[in-house]
């Protein structure tokens, strides 16, 4: 008998930033984590230049460094969303960039059986979200937040050089459409696709 699929709808919510920023992303329960990092910097708007984990019951995984034998991290591209969670709403922490430190918040909100294959393949789906990720290596939320006070300021002293740093940007866009599209680019969301190798920054604390 065929072993039912069941889809998981995740809430991802951006950490210490204002305004809130998040999406709601449907991905099916096979979905590797090494898959899920590709499917969030998608919906978020990160370009994939930096390392990342993820962090449930206590266990980290991302890309362990060959070089650390030691090293706890559990490779993500061996565990499915559905082996870890199991259905539960267990905490999730995952971290983008070591040195900004972009921590998001994940949430499982639901999970529904898989209709069909046509609805397997329209897997991973942006379902909504909201306000803008912000621009890479701008800091962290620190970095953000002065980043957005210089851009909203034509008087701050710093306004020339964040324009400069972030052409119009806007807090306030979240484009559902373009956030879609890019999932759908991602061409079966290969766990292996190019990513850093070098494990220079510093771990989930």
């Amino acid at each position: 008998m065929t072993k039912t699929r069941n889809s998981y709808q995740l809430h991802i919510q951006l950490c210490d930033t204002k305004p809130a920023i998040w999406r709601r992303l449907v991905v099916a329960e096979s979905i590797t984590l090494a898959q899920l990092h590709r499917a969030i910097q998608a919906v978020m708007g990160w370009q994939n230049r930096h390392l990342y984990e993820f962090e449930i019951a206590d266990q980290r995984y991302g890309q362990p460094d060959a070089d650390l034998p030691d090293d706890p991290t559990m490779d993500a591209r061996r565990y499915t969303l559905g082996q870890l969670l199991q259905g539960q709403a267990l905490a999730v922490r995952y971290l983008y960039d070591f040195g900004d430190g972009w921590l998001h918040r994940i949430k499982l909100e639901s999970v529904a059986p898989i209709a069909s294959p046509a609805a397997l393949h329209s897997l991973p789906m942006c379902m909504g979200g909201r306000n803008a990720c912000p621009p890479e290596d701008c800091g962290g939320s620190p970095g953000f937040a002065d980043l957005l006070a210089a851009l909203q300021d034509t008087a701050h002293p710093q306004h020339a050089a964040a324009c400069a740093q972030a052409p119009g940007f806007d807090a306030k866009h979240f484009d559902l459409q373009r956030a879609q599209a890019r999932v759908h680019s991602l061409a079966l969301l290969r766990a292996n696709a190019p990513a850093p190798t070098a494990r220079t920054e510093t771990a989930l604390a």
